[in-house]
């Protein structure tokens, strides 16, 4: 009976549009009779001028749009440097009509180009794009990413990254001016969507004036245009949560704009699993810097500050707390130099119960399938981090521009984990205790000189930094054998202090030789000078009171530098439809390390080319190829002759005998992003393949694990493709998204060579609606699968995803929310699968006009208790479960400034 009443009303609804709707078609074209692209189409009613419809014209310069029968409307079309045009007319009773053909003339003076600009929901003026927000939202969105989701080729992820028909946002600026630069997550999390007045996509993106035209990286930039009611005074909104057992959250944001200032503070305390601002955050931040030397195909690894510390996750954890604070700000003293900054502050605390079933490749070859461990962890994690950044850019004329950046970062991690290991004939019980206080601080200069014909530039920066990783161990039974000599042997105590200080130098000097608009030659001619000095102490004993071990290969102390000199020579062609841009690098590199009084030196010498080859289709279609060859070098971390702790039952090696390694890489991609029909299509494919790579070899002793890092023989090689469909229609969406990665890494287990494979499938369905007064569905089903194989071991490991997303407004002034997702996860070819859901519900209240809103919301409302992981690393295939946050009910007031 259900069905057959929706089939009947479907079909009453479409014998009515078809009944009461016409189509009306035309083409565009310029004074030179060419077919324009992406023209804005604009339909008024006639009786009041209100927005009838809108499109745009497609490669040959067609449009089609869909209008009530009988009515009268006012046509107008525009596109960027040529004259509006604007014509009245009536559509048919009840048949599709076709409208003259309009030629656009020239328009010297563009004076009228922002009448019908403004009136547009979407309107492309060259290499910018600008969403009216409210045309795609229905009211009911809450921050920027809920707008963003909105608008068509765009996608956010769980991490608050921002993609653009397939291109990642490097930047997001509010009113032109930088918010929290280095990062998209914390605009897309906090900007209210209320404030929004239109999203502006800035392809080709370039914040240094003097070289607009001649960059060839393609950047995408959003720059967030806000509402008249939000400039020249301060808006934001104060949000407070309580609940049972003992749960909370309270979060703050405010804002001010105006022509010379802007300011934006963010707070936020809570212990519901939302943390604002997460450890993995902290290691991506980059604070905006750009990358000198890796331009030139160069990469020196510097040992990441995570290190020997996992990250908690809020998906990952059964009790958390966090607290967080944020200020930017953007000051212009004068109409040449602006002055920009932010300062973020964070505490975090995560306990995270977890068990892991682990199967090690090659360590019993008398197993064919390897030998399991069963580990169960009790963790704790408490981490504290200070974020700061200062910017001064003066542009005192056009082609001038002079840039300095600071970047400090600071933080205090602890990491403490109870485990209990089970191999089944042995079993050992441990405990971890991790700590360190890294810092790093970045400066950078940039110098931009164009003199009408040619451009001059110096880039410099430098970076120095501190390590300072301690790891403690204490094991019931014996954790490692020789060279180690334990005086207690009731408990075994195991303590490793390390400390590293890192500094690098780089500097860039760039002549750009401008031939004409379509030809230009670049050079040029830089260097990098690294240097490192590690200390690494192993003793028995613990934090505060410990006794060295006399073995002195557990006592490590090396001085390491690597200088890198390059100059290269680029040049880059516009021939019609088509952009070249070959060129290559030469480099020569000298590697020194000292280590216990012996002094290596070694030179290299290398040619590293690359290449760009662009075919834009049209304005909205085009295919990118790109070439590179990259050499890669290793810090001091890999190149030490000694031992070092790495984990419970782990050792880790240097190998001061390592060559660099060289990579080709090759990815095309192609886009579709057609606002003709609002359908969105993009797709690449990824390839790498590393010669000489450096990965880790594995030695067993016992149950003892010994990496050390390797030229393998063979290669590397990684194969992504991926792949994107979506749709909007008048009311409702569709997308369909696929990737698949597949990595080979060549190393040795007992001296004999493996072969570790990982092919990951990733499928995604989904299809949402947007009505502004009925409520709206989202649903989507993702199936993922892992093929882990080496040695003699493999596993397969699948994941299906349903999940369901529902609002709606009801009484007027009520929202009720519901989402709920299920997952099913397991190897198919066993009889044994785990299955898990998340339900989770809100209904808030506010009033029209009134700044108070009242909400009750209750997450993980069937209480699941944990979710599952696969993961390969260079010897085991392991899964895992990992407790979560369990069922709660909150109830919140939230202000609007």
């Amino acid at each position: 009976m259900k069905n057959l009443f929706v089939t009947g009303l479907l079909s009453v609804i479409s014998l009515s549009l078809s009944a009461q709707s016409v189509f009306v078609k035309g083409k565009v074209k310029d004074d030179q009779n060419q077919p324009l692209e992406m023209a804005n189409i604009l339909v008024l009613n006639a009786i009041d001028s209100s927005m009838a419809t809108y499109g745009f014209t497609n490669s040959e310069g067609e449009y089609r749009l869909q209008l009530k029968a009988n009515e009268s409307y006012i046509l107008k079309l525009s596109y960027f440097g040529l004259k509006p045009y604007e014509k009245a007319f009536k559509t048919a009773e009840s048949k599709d009509q076709s409208l003259t053909e309009v030629v656009l003339q020239t328009d010297v003076n563009l004076l009228q180009q922002a009448e019908v600009v403004e009136e547009m929901p979407i309107v492309i003026s060259g290499d910018t794009i600008s969403y009216q927000a409210d045309a795609f939202t229905n009211g009911e969105e809450r921050k920027l990413e809920n707008v963003l989701e909105k608008l068509p080729g765009f996608e956010v992820d769980e991490d608050g990254q921002v993609t653009v028909e397939g291109k990642k946002v490097e930047k997001i600026l509010v009113e032109g001016k930088e918010f929290f630069d280095g990062d998209t997550k914390v605009a897309v999390k906090n900007l209210p969507a209320d404030a929004i007045d239109k999203v502006q996509v800035l392809r080709n993106y370039e914040e240094i004036s003097p070289l607009k035209g001649l960059s060839s990286d393609d950047r995408i930039a959003l720059n967030i245009k806000l509402k008249e009611g939000k400039k020249n005074l301060w808006f934001g909104d104060a949000e407070a949560k309580v609940g049972d057992p003992e749960r909370y959250y309270a979060h703050g944001n405010a804002f001010y704009y105006s022509p010379k200032a802007s300011f934006n503070l963010i707070g936020d305390i809570n212990n519901i699993g939302k943390a604002a601002f997460t450890a993995r955050d902290y290691f991506r931040f980059s604070g905006g810097f750009r990358n000198l030397t890796g331009r030139s195909g160069f990469q020196l690894n510097f040992a990441q500050d995570d290190l020997g510390i996992p990250l908690g996750q809020n998906n990952r954890a059964d009790y958390g707390i966090g607290r967080f604070g944020a200020a930017n700000f953007s000051y212009n003293p004068r109409k040449d130099l602006t002055l920009a900054g932010f300062v973020i502050a964070n505490d975090a605390v995560t306990s995270s119960p977890y068990s892991t079933t682990r199967t090690y490749i090659g360590l019993d070859s008398l197993s064919p399938n390897g030998i399991t461990e069963t580990l169960n962890t009790e963790n704790y994690q408490h981490s504290q981090a200070v974020l700061a950044k200062f910017s001064a850019t003066y542009e005192p004329k056009k082609g001038v521009y002079v840039n300095y950046d600071a970047f400090f970062k600071i933080s205090d991690q602890l990491s403490t984990s109870v485990l209990a290991s089970d191999f089944g004939l042995f079993s050992n019980n441990l405990s971890t205790q991790e700590a360190q206080k890294p810092w790093s601080i970045q400066q950078s200069l940039e110098l931009f000189f164009n003199n009408g014909e040619n451009v001059f530039s110096f880039e410099a920066q430098h970076l120095r930094k501190q390590q300072d990783p301690l790891l403690a161990l204490q094991a019931q039974n014996q954790p490692f054998g020789s060279p180690f000599t334990f005086v207690d042997t009731n408990m075994y105590r195991l303590l490793q202090t390390n400390l590293t200080n890192s500094e690098s130098l780089e500097g860039r000097a760039s002549y750009y030789w401008v031939l004409n608009a379509n030809n230009h030659f670049e050079f040029n001619v830089g260097g990098n000078l690294s240097s490192q000095d590690y200390q690494n102490n192993m003793g028995e004993g613990v934090p505060g009171s410990s006794n060295d071990f006399s073995d002195p290969i557990l006592q490590n102390t090396v001085d390491f530098t690597l200088i890198d000199g390059f100059a290269g020579i680029h040049y880059k062609t516009k021939m019609g439809k088509f952009t070249f841009r070959p060129g290559a690098n030469w480099h020569y590199y000298q590697v020194r390390n000292l280590q216990a009084g012996d002094e290596r030196i070694r030179d290299y010498q290398v040619l590293l080319p690359d290449a760009l080859l662009k075919y834009d289709i049209s304005n909205s279609r085009g295919i990118d190829l790109r070439y590179s060859m990259q050499a890669q070098f290793n810090d001091v971390n890999q190149i030490m002759n000694g031992f070092i702790l790495r984990g419970y039952n782990s050792l880790f090696t240097g190998n001061d005998s390592l060559n660099y390694s060289r990579s080709h890489n090759v990815s095309l991609f192609y886009r579709d992003f057609n606002l003709f029909n609002f359908t969105t299509i993009f797709a690449g494919l990824n390839y790498a393949r590393t010669l000489d790579p450096i990965n880790n070899a594995v030695r067993y002793i016992g149950l003892q694990q010994v990496f050390s890092p390797i030229n393998a023989i063979g290669y590397n090689e990684t194969i992504t493709g991926f792949g994107s469909y979506s749709r909007k229609f008048k009311k409702f969406k569709t997308d369909f998204r696929v990737s698949y990665s597949y990595l080979t890494i060549e190393n040795t287990v007992n001296d004999i060579l493996n072969t570790n494979n990982t092919f990951t499938q990733n499928y995604q369905l989904g299809f949402g609606t947007n009505f502004k007064k009925w409520p709206n569905l989202d649903l989507n089903y993702s199936f993922r699968q892992n093929d882990y194989s080496g040695a003699r071991s493999a596993s397969v490991f699948t994941t299906h995803t349903p999940s369901a997303e529902l609002s709606a407004v009801f009484l007027k002034n009520f929202v009720a929310r519901v989402d709920y997702s299920y997952s099913n996860y397991g190897n198919p070819g066993s009889d044994t699968r785990t299955s898990f859901d998340f339900l989770n519900a809100s209904v808030e209240y506010q009033k029209k006009g009134s700044p108070w809103l009242y909400s009750i919301e209750g997450l993980n409302i069937l209480n699941t208790e944990f979710i599952r992981e696969d993961a390969l690393s260079a010897n085991l295939i392991s899964t895992t479960a990992y407790n979560v946050l369990p069922r709660y009910v909150l109830f919140g007031v939230r202000y609007d400034l």
